[in-house]
């Protein structure tokens, strides 16, 4: 990255899940006009590499180049570590795959060429988690803008410790992939510049056993979604987790309400974490411009203290004009101004809009706020989140979404807009993830529509969903959002009821609910092509399950003797007697740990 960019080059910055199967990587390679790329081998499979090649071929490319990615740690299985050494020498063995690692000695002691632009030259596109135009939403940041963007950010977490610890050094586990400029500039370079470390485990925070690592490298400082958290309370393998190195733990990536968030400092408390729950909003889009919100303020769903209020604008619902969040009570949608913000158009292509007012360019956030009297910001919806159908009609998947999700038997909801082959129209379906599973978990959610609907009134009958489905989990993108478009594509299922509205005298009085039969999709994985099925022994399967034999128990003290140990399981003998066939040897080593010394013979 670095090298690179002091060469002059344009980076942009891809994340994994753009290389999954059916991701985005060749749209990207060809509307970002990639000349070169360098893609780390646990993203390639043999079969992928087919794939690269004929892109490779098609577009032009001049260089792919693979990195060597070499995995340890509490959140690697045997089965991941074998796979990676095994597709590592499978790759190895393609004519025309080209390692990093062959080249440094080649050219180490080329010169080091320093570039001599002033700073307005493109630097990074980093992308949001959102898609425009049919690919992941480009960010291009200039030298300049970048270098204001990290300025803007807190120049390490030692700013939330409140004056416990300053100046002893933090260790920051990286919770997200490097694409985002948020995690590029807060949670990489701000470390870094005041000599903190960094801790960067294989998948990040999609890995179930991400939460491992906090204890094992004695992590200070995470940076979380409430979907990953969310992960973590379902399960009961993890009485002995052991969070009292943490001193900061922050939550962003969205709305989180009051009720969540206390959930989460029970969660935390309880594995002996010591402090509050730091909550926070940004947009990458906005160069990150940031608000943080105190326990007071998360407790009445505000989104956060604002710097400066010449920062902020409201456009109020009523008469479409801006305000300040100074000048008063109102409900509007939320516009943030940030000196470092990125471009907005890419070789002639607008990709995002802003919007001039009072001579500053401010960024449409889409999310709909109220002022209270004192100025703060609470939550109140989502203003994008409607979709048209064929008739015109304009249903506000945001609010069902808000006040639906704040029911206490909905665990996670989301409105998706599903095709209804019988009219050729979208409909409006609310994924449920009820809070209390089992033969009453329907019921629940009916209850909740009742009371959201015909008690409180909060909604009409108007933008009432046709269809409710009970499933295990909400899809979501690598950042933790509602992937509804993933929902749609993938034809993800559940057990599906229809919601019938019971009216008196044109007023809703009742909603039935009635079961009908839906066919379910399988259930999308997340690894790349090859490590699926028997190709490495089921490995996601190793990734979900919980350790034999445990049993939920009163959480014990810190577990010293089993870290010092972290002794890996034994290596099946499917795989002992694959690689003995191959003219290989298996060696164990002192400390324990088992691996393979892999020599292909032929």
């Amino acid at each position: 990255l670095y090298a690179l960019n002091m060469t002059g080059a344009e980076v942009s910055l891809f994340s994994y899940p753009d290389f999954l199967p059916n991701g985005m990587w060749k749209d990207m390679l060809e509307k970002e006009k990639i000349t070169d790329l360098i893609v780390s081998d646990i993203m390639v499979t043999p079969e992928i590499w087919e794939e690269i090649r004929a892109v490779k071929e098609k577009l032009g490319l001049r260089h792919v180049l693979l990195l060597h990615s070499l995995m340890g740690g509490p959140t690697v299985g045997p089965a991941e570590l074998v796979y990676n050494e095994y597709n590592y020498h499978m790759l190895q063995r393609k004519p025309d795959a080209v390692f990093l690692g062959e080249l440094l000695p080649a050219y180490q002691d080329t010169e080091i060429r320093l570039d001599k632009s002033k700073g307005e030259r493109l630097a990074f596109i980093a992308h949001t988690s959102g898609t425009t135009l049919g690919t992941r939403k480009m960010l291009p940041f200039t030298d300049k803008v970048f270098n204001e963007t990290l300025d803007s950010m807190p120049h390490g977490f030692d700013v939330l410790l409140d004056g416990r610890d300053v100046g002893k050094p933090l260790r920051v586990a990286v919770t997200f992939d490097f694409s985002s400029i948020m995690a590029l500039s807060g949670l990489v370079h701000g470390p870094l510049s005041r000599g903190e470390t960094l801790v960067m485990t294989f998948f990040g925070f999609m890995h179930p056993k991400f939460i491992r690592a906090i204890e094992y490298y004695n992590v200070s400082v995470v940076s979380l979604t409430g979907f990953m958290v969310d992960q973590w309370l379902e399960r009961s393998d993890l009485d002995n987790i052991d969070f009292s190195s943490l001193k900061v733990v922050g939550m962003s990536g969205g709305y989180i309400s009051p009720e969540k968030l206390e959930k989460y400092r029970a969660f935390f408390k309880a594995h002996g974490y010591k402090y509050d729950i730091a909550v926070a909003y940004g947009m990458s889009e906005a160069g990150g411009k940031m608000l943080f919100a105190t326990k007071e303020e998360a407790g009445r769903d505000s989104l956060g203290t604002y710097d400066d209020p010449e920062d902020v604008r409201i456009k109020d619902e009523t008469d479409g004009q801006f305000y300040r969040p100074t000048d008063g009570p109102r409900t509007g949608v939320l516009y943030l101004f940030g000196e470092a913000r990125p471009d907005n158009r890419l070789d002639g292509q607008v990709l995002f809009e802003y919007t001039t007012i009072d001579g500053k360019d401010f960024l449409c956030t889409n999310d709909l706020v109220r002022v209270n009297a004192d100025g703060s910001l609470s939550f109140a919806g989502r203003a994008d989140k409607f979709f048209v159908n064929n008739q015109g009609k304009r249903f506000d998947s945001g609010a069902v979404e808000q006040h639906m999700g704040a029911c206490a038997a909905v665990e996670q909801c989301a409105v998706v807009p599903v095709m209804e082959k019988r009219i050729h129209d979208t409909v409006p379906v609310l994924y449920a993830v009820p809070a209390v599973k089992g033969p009453g978990a329907a019921e629940s959610i009916r209850q909740a529509f009742l009371q959201v609907y015909v008690k409180d009134k909060k909604l009409t009958a108007e933008d009432l969903p046709t269809q409710f489905m009970l499933v295990d989990q909400i899809t979501l993108n690598a950042n933790g959002k509602q992937d509804i478009f993933r929902i749609t594509r993938e034809r993800i299922g559940g057990q599906a009821y229809n919601l019938i509205p019971v009216t008196e005298n044109g007023e809703l009085t009742d909603i039935r609910a009635e079961r009908v039969e839906q066919l379910n999709s399988m259930k999308a994985g997340t690894l790349p092509q090859g490590m699926e099925n028997h190709s490495a022994y089921n490995v996601f399967d190793l990734f979900n399950t919980p350790p034999q034999g445990k049993k939920p128990g009163k959480r014990p003290g810190k577990v010293q003797e089993e870290k010092k140990a972290m002794k890996m399981p034994e290596i099946p003998e499917e795989v002992k007697k694959f690689f003995l066939k191959h003219g290989n040897r298996m060696a164990g080593l002192s400390n324990g740990r088992k691996w393979i010394d892999v020599d292909f013979e032929d």
